[in-house]
């Protein structure tokens, strides 16, 4: 895990001397040798996600044979639903062929499209992954300047509305917050397209029900830092120096205050993406979200399985480029 030294001194306003610089070369190949070894971790983790969600999807109650074969299918359908898919095999014998599979870059096969999870989750992930940046940059383009400017005015007017903002956007459930919005700029003013996907319009509303919550969460964030970064010694000793209040906040104190926004950062992308799936499911959107939904509807325990692992890869590499991240915001910081 990635681990913060403590501060000596500032890391913006005094010069380091060359006794006291980090080794850039040393960083560097101890900041590779931790991404080497956390991605050669990625597999046993994905195999113990795999397994999770095989026993899952396989011990609750419901055949998946039958809900594939549909309502009007004999009984011979069924059976023979299960021999081509090898439901009718053990779990263990059926894991291991799943597996096998796996190891191949195969996901299998739908049992409602007949097509390969692999190309359904290339079509459908790309529009989780537009929705869920879209709705990232949200937060973070209003989270983050209502913190700091909250931060400047503290107990002030704007200090308590930011505050009751953030408590409403924490309390507010997105499906709602997306149907008030649908509501009000589709329906009422007609402004925007309620559902689907396909010019920029249609990405306003489910980026703004998915985004709008977690501004509160920066923007509260941003606050509790910016104050204590702002009490620090070397925040006088910029002021002192001649520098403007734009230059200490923006180029000093931000930079001191951001490593817990970007490990929040990182842990609410991938609540964002889980959270696409609600979203998705309000608004029509294409994404893979939806398709798993559409999937657990049905059973199609290859899709959920496959989008399930999808979901995991893109979390702990979500979480392991956050890691890296630390190390060019603050050299100080050291990998083991």
């Amino acid at each position: 895990m990635a681990k913060t030294l403590h501060r000596r001194e500032p890391a913006c306003c005094d010069h380091v001397s060359s006794e006291d610089a980090p080794d850039v070369f040393a960083g560097s190949v101890a900041m590779g040798t931790y991404v080497l070894r956390r991605l050669l971790t990625l597999p046993l983790m994905l195999l113990g996600v795999s397994i999770a969600v095989f026993l899952v999807l396989h011990l609750i109650p419901g055949d998946s044979a039958r809900m594939a074969a549909g309502p009007d299918a004999t009984e011979a359908d069924v059976q023979q639903i299960r021999v081509n898919y090898g439901l009718d095999r053990p779990l263990a014998v059926q894991y291991g062929i799943y597996l096998t599979k796996l190891l191949q870059g195969d996901l299998g096969d739908s049992f409602q499209t007949l097509a390969p999870v692999t190309e359904d989750i290339a079509r459908t992930f790309p529009a989780t992954l537009e929705l869920t940046v879209a709705g990232m940059l949200i937060a973070l383009i209003l989270g983050v300047p209502l913190g700091v400017y909250s931060a400047l005015h503290p107990r002030g007017s704007a200090d308590r509305l930011v505050t009751s903002i953030a408590v409403l956007g924490i309390s507010m459930p997105g499906f709602f917050l997306g149907l008030i919005l649908m509501l009000v700029f589709a329906s009422v003013l007609g402004w925007l397209p309620p559902t689907g996907r396909g010019s920029c319009a249609h990405l306003v509303l489910p980026s703004l029900t998915l985004g709008l919550p977690y501004v509160a969460t920066f923007a509260r964030l941003t606050r509790s830092n910016m104050l204590d970064v702002l009490s620090e010694d070397f925040v006088r000793t910029a002021r002192a120096k001649g520098l403007s209040w734009s230059q200490v906040i923006y180029r000093h104190a931000m930079r001191n205050a951001s490593i817990p926004i970007v490990t929040i950062l990182g842990l609410d992308f991938g609540r964002l993406l889980g959270g696409a799936v609600i979203v998705e499911t309000v608004f029509a959107w294409p994404g893979m979200g939806r398709y798993m939904v559409d999937a657990i509807m049905v059973r199609d325990i290859y899709v959920v399985q496959g989008t399930i692992l999808v979901f995991a890869l893109s979390v702990v590499l979500i979480n392991l480029t956050v890691d890296v991240i630390y190390g060019i915001i603050d050299p100080r910081i050291i990998y083991s």
